[in-house]
């Protein structure tokens, strides 16, 4: 394949901007405002401190964060656009995924789920998905996050992260004061940033129905929380949206790109593909190959160097896949795909969860007005309806909706969970696991597993997502699901888009998690406040009652995602299976990062858009330490970085004598302090701990 290597100082041909784009206002932009936002190669330096890999959500946080140093040069490599279409920041976008804005992927046949495919949702846009997700903005429960802690990366738990929860975002009070009272809808400021770029506030509608929706949940024991952005996002609860008071979309794009495009150490360069991540003979990661997006393979390439480090955010479809063409993944994959094996790696591309979803379909037979089909039905209120969007309110102003339902196991099968738990930890793990998992990875998933099914026996958190908005039907997400699936590249042709295989439903716990969840809904449609609007059931349908009946259903109603895919560069212990350490650094190489959805280890029951920010927002800072403290950014332990057994995992430990007893200290990049930390607070010596906010602190 022809090479141009920059540092030789070769310039290749501008790309041709293929079309002028229109910005939110409706307006045609000229070429001078669009190479304002992007360069084209020809401008592009011989290096750059960070290469950043991925202008998606993830991306564009981390270059905003590490260009605020004017002394610091970053480079974002973009395989999509911009998306300047006005109607992509107006709330009825939420319920659109543009073709134009995604890759064209779909997954293998799914078996679990009677052999069907599906849509990959993978963005291919500037902002990335939260360019055209449904801006439903809640959090996961405290306990999804020290999940995370459990399984080894000290300072991931709710506490460490709440944070950068703050920092990414500042609330707005709703602007309609009559709707909060009618409805009470309650929020508590304090777990919100007041300054933070990404803008949050509840719509000023609810559907009458919704009332009556709350009030049947708490009949059948669901409570509804004042405040689930604080950790306690089960049950029942209001979730605000990612929307400014206008009623618009504040996303990565407008809250942390546009405010930054004029930082002259700040570039973006869009319709090029990474190729792969080039490793110096010691492993460590200095440049990017890169390819304009639509050539062909053999096709004239890039090299960019690193000064610093790479940062890929190329999300959880092509972080794995650009690791693996890298040479960074499973042996014998790359052996097949004829790659040198730079780091062996099995758990990238593996791991992969989503919160499949089946539709459950109801009817009312006497429903309020109005309701979610008066706008289809009423011409009055359809007239009304748009004369309230003249002033941003009225039903337009909800995205995908504003009310949500995260019910625990206990509660939707109080008399049951015990039983699945108990099946779920009686299963010989590899049954059910894709066939290339090593023990290793299979070590991780019993890991994983523990603390899965300890979430299926608590209160304080959400297995499967009610989405509610008055309407009588509605998708039943599995939040928590078993199943595990993988991404891997092509091994004829590595560029191609890789395999996805979701294996769908493919471990049975998952398909009694959805019965439970079947069988609840109907309980939930059973309480004495639904009543006055009759509900009537049409699918399952009411003659399907035993659970081999509701098994069939549970196949041919469930879909693989709801856009929330994850976890194929898990942040575990290497010996687990982990392809990141809790710095977010790949094992095996050095100078090399993941700062996307891809490092989560197990799916939190939440849309995962909030999350991605909190942990971008960390992974700047993460960075940024590393920079400081002139430290090399990488890692080529092969050892974990904590243990897995404790309630609150720490990383490796020495022994300092005292005047009584042995300390144990941490080591270099430690958490030694903060708000709910459990571990040690000396640092082994040269380090002292250094306090980075009330919550987290590291040893520098």
């Amino acid at each position: 394949m022809p090479r141009i290597n920059l540092s030789s100082g070769l310039l290749v041909v501008a790309i041709h901007l293929l079309a002028l784009s229109r910005a939110s206002s409706g307006t045609y932009l000229g070429r001078d405002e669009l190479m304002r936002r992007q360069i084209d190669p020809g401008a592009l330096k011989a290096a750059y401190d960070y290469i950043v890999v991925g202008g998606g959500q993830s991306g564009l946080v981390i270059a905003n964060r590490l260009s605020e140093d004017a002394t610091k040069t970053v480079l974002v490599v973009e395989y999509g656009t911009f998306d300047d279409t006005p109607g992509q920041v107006e709330p009825s976008s939420a319920t659109n995924y543009p073709a134009r804005d995604l890759f064209n992927v779909t997954s293998v046949p799914q078996p679990g789920i009677g052999n069907k495919t599906g849509t990959v949702y993978a963005a291919a846009v500037v902002g990335g998905g939260s360019t055209i997700n449904g801006m439903l903005f809640d959090r996961g429960s405290a306990e999804d996050y020290d999940n995370w802690e459990k399984l080894g990366n000290a300072g991931w738990g709710f506490s460490g992260l709440l944070p950068y929860f703050k920092k990414s975002t500042r609330f707005n009070t709703p602007i309609d004061p009559a709707v909060v009272a009618d409805a009470n809808i309650t929020w508590d400021t304090s777990v919100y940033g007041t300054d933070g770029p990404v803008q949050v506030t509840y719509p000023p509608w609810v559907w009458p129905g919704t009332k009556i929706q709350f009030q049947a949940f708490n009949e059948v024991g669901v409570p509804t929380q004042v405040e689930a952005a604080a950790g306690k996002s089960y049950n029942a609860f209001w979730v605000p949206s990612n929307v400014d008071p206008n009623g618009r979309r504040s996303y990565a794009r407008n809250q942390y790109f546009d405010p930054a495009k004029s930082r002259p150490n700040l570039s973006l360069l869009v319709n090029y593909r990474v190729n792969e991540v080039l490793f110096s003979s010691a492993k460590r990661a200095q440049s990017v190959r890169i390819q304009a997006r639509g050539t062909a393979n053999g096709a004239a390439t890039i090299t960019v160097n690193a000064n610093t480090e790479i940062v890929l955010c190329a999300g959880w479809l092509h972080t794995p896949h650009i690791l693996q063409r890298s040479g960074v993944g499973p042996k014998a994959l790359l052996t097949a795909a004829g790659i040198p094996v730079i780091s062996d790696l099995p758990g990238v591309g593996s791991n992969l969860q989503d919160h499949p979803a089946a539709f459950i379909q109801f009817a009312y037979r006497t429903d309020v007005f109005p309701n979610p089909s008066s706008a289809q039905t009423n011409a009055t209120f359809a007239a009304w309806v748009q004369q309230q969007w003249t002033q941003r309110k009225g039903p337009l102003s909800v995205t995908t909706g504003n009310s949500l339902g995260t019910i625990p196991l206990t509660t939707m099968n109080p008399t049951g969970y015990q039983d699945i738990i108990t099946k779920a930890l009686a299963q010989t793990p590899a049954t059910y696991l894709p066939k290339t998992y090593t023990a290793e990875q299979l070590s991780g998933f019993v890991e994983q597993r523990k603390i899965l099914t300890a979430s299926y026996g608590s209160s304080t958190n959400g297995i499967f997502e009610i989405p509610f908005s008055g309407g009588a039907s509605t998708a039943l997400c599995l939040d928590k699901p078993m199943s595990r699936g993988t991404v891997t590249l092509r091994t004829t042709d590595r560029y191609a888009e890789p395999s996805i295989d979701y294996n769908t439903n493919i471990n049975p716990v998952d398909v009694d998690l959805t019965i439970s969840a079947a069988r609840f809904y109907r309980r939930w449609m059973a309480a004495p406040s639904m009543q006055q609007l009759g509900p009537t059931e049409q699918s399952p349908g009411t003659s399907l009652t035993t659970d081999a009946q509701l098994s069939t259903w549970v196949s041919s109603s469930m879909g693989s995602s709801t856009a929330h895919a994850c976890c194929t560069s898990a942040m575990m212990p290497q010996n687990l299976g982990g392809v990141v350490s809790p710095e977010l650094l790949v094992y095996g190489v050095t100078g090399l990062s993941v700062g996307d959805i891809s490092v989560i280890p197990l799916i939190p029951a939440t849309h995962t858009c909030a999350t991605v920010y909190a942990i971008a927002e960390k992974a700047a800072d993460l960075i940024k330490t590393r920079a400081a403290s002139g430290g090399d950014p990488g890692t080529t332990s092969s050892t974990p970085t904590s243990t897995t057994t404790s309630t609150t995992s720490q990383p490796p430990t020495t022994t300092t004598t005292t005047t009584t007893a042995p300390v144990p200290t941490q080591t270099h990049w430690g958490q030694c302090g903060g708000q709910g930390w459990q571990g040690p607070r000396v640092c082994a010596s040269p380090f002292t701990c250094q306090v980075l906010n009330p919550f987290y602190s590291q040893c520098l």
